[in-house]
């Protein structure tokens, strides 16, 4: 599986190497789609969410990764919701630190 990574972190939508292949119009607007809920999440949440994946699966965008808090999965998930056209799906763990 290949992804584009602008910080280092995943934003995962097709298979293959990127430039194996040139993109059709609808993989490369998901990319996009993609890179822009990544770089919302991170500024909503200062980069909070550890391991950030954003994943988009036909009109659904999953959001993966760890984060310290409820309210941070919270934000993560607003941050997400105004480029969703479809469904949003929140799969982001909260782990304590000890």
């Amino acid at each position: 599986m290949s992804f584009y990574s602008p910080f280092d972190e995943d934003v995962v939508v097709r298979e293959g190497h990127l430039d194996e292949y040139p993109l059709s119009p609808a993989m490369a607007e998901a990319e996009r789609l993609a890179a822009q809920i990544f770089r919302a999440v991170e500024t909503a949440t200062a980069g909070a969410v550890a391991n950030l994946r954003v994943t988009i699966e036909g009109d659904c965008v999953i959001l993966s990764g760890r984060c310290p808090s409820y309210h941070i999965k919270q934000k993560a998930q607003h941050a997400a919701m105004p480029f969703a056209s479809g469904s949003l799906q929140n799969d982001i763990q909260v782990t304590w630190r000890r």
